[in-house]
C-alpha cells in the first residue's frame, strides 16, 4: 500500500486518496512519484472507467518549500531538473485518457491549486480554501498553473489571481469559474462520485475520444476544431458502439454498446 497515496475502487470509479492529512498533502517529488504511478495503474486498468482525486479534509498544501531547499542549494541545474520533475505529476494528471475530477475541500494552494485545476471537472467544498500563493514567497506561477488558470478563468482573473496571491474560498471560486461545482464540504466526494458514475455508464472509447477533443480543440482555432473533430469522429462513427446506438435508435430500444 501506497505511504502518500491510495488507489481505491467503487464499482467503475477509481479514488486516489492522498493520505498525508497531518500535514495537510504536500506536494513532493515522492508524492508525485507515486501519483504518477497510480495515475498509469488506474488508466491500464479497463475496470476503472473515471478516476476522482481527493485530499480529504485538505486537498493540498501545495510545493513543500522546506523539503525542496536541499535541491534549490545545489544550484540552477539541479533545481531546473527538480521542478521538471514536480511537473510530471501536472503532467500525469492533465494527460491522464479518462475523466478525471477533483474533489476539493480544505486548502488547495499553489502546486496543490494546479493539480486540482488538471482534472476535467473540479467539486470543491463552499469552504475550500483556494490560492495561487507563489507571489507571496517570491515566486511565479509553476505546474501549470499560468495556463491552467486562465483557460477556466481567462486572462483577467488569472493574472488577478496570480498577481495578488489573493485566496479566495469555493463559492467565490465558482463565480470566478476556476471551479464547475460547489457544495457543502460534506457532499464534495459524494457529488464527485455522482458525476463520474453519470460519465462511467459511456461506452469508454467514445468518452476518451471526447476528452481528447476537448483538450485539443481548447488550443486551437475554430477551423483548426473542425479538422480535430473530423478525424476523431470519422473514428468513432465506424466503431462498434457508434453503430449499435443508431441500430437501436432505429428499432426504437436501447443500445447494448459493447465497450461497458
Amino acid at each position: 500500500m501506497s505511504a502518500l497515496i491510495r488507489l481505491d475502487r467503487d464499482g467503475p470509479v477509481g479514488i486516489l486518496r492522498f493520505l498525508q492529512h497531518d500535514k495537510r498533502n504536500p506536494y513532493n517529488l515522492l508524492f508525485v512519484e507515486e501519483l504518477v504511478t497510480l495515475l498509469r495503474e488506474a488508466d491500464e486498468d479497463d475496470t476503472i472507467r473515471a478516476v476522482i482525486m481527493t485530499g480529504g479534509d485538505h486537498f493540498s498544501s501545495g510545493g513543500d518549500l522546506v523539503g525542496f531547499q536541499d535541491e534549490i542549494a545545489k544550484g540552477a541545474r539541479a533545481t531546473f531538473e527538480m521542478i521538471d520533475k514536480v511537473h510530471d505529476g501536472g503532467r500525469a494528471a492533465y494527460t491522464f485518457r479518462k475523466p478525471l475530477i477533483s474533489a476539493v475541500c480544505g486548502v488547495a494552494f499553489g502546486a496543490g491549486l494546479s493539480l486540482a485545476l488538471s482534472a476535467d471537472i473540479v467539486v470543491a467544498a463552499e469552504d475550500a480554501r483556494l490560492c495561487e500563493v507563489f507571489a507571496r514567497v517570491g515566486g511565479c506561477p509553476d505546474t501549470g498553473s499560468s495556463w491552467l488558470l486562465q483557460q477556466r478563468a481567462g486572462a483577467g482573473v488569472a493574472r488577478m489571481l496570480v498577481l495578488t496571491g489573493r485566496e479566495i474560498d469555493g463559492r467565490t471560486a465558482k463565480e470566478l469559474r476556476v471551479v464547475e461545482e460547489c457544495v457543502p464540504a460534506a457532499q464534495v466526494e459524494s457529488r464527485a462520485l455522482e458525476i463520474a458514475r453519470e460519465i462511467a455508464q459511456h461506452p469508454m472509447f467514445g468518452v476518451q475520444t471526447a476528452k481528447q477533443v476537448m483538450r485539443a480543440t481548447a488550443e486551437c482555432s475554430y477551423l483548426e476544431a473542425l479538422n480535430i473533430e473530423r478525424d476523431s469522429q470519422s473514428v468513432l462513427l465506424c466503431a462498434h458502439d457508434f453503430p449499435e446506438a443508431m441500430k437501436a435508435f432505429s428499432e426504437k430500444r436501447k443500445p447494448k454498446f459493447k465497450d461497458r
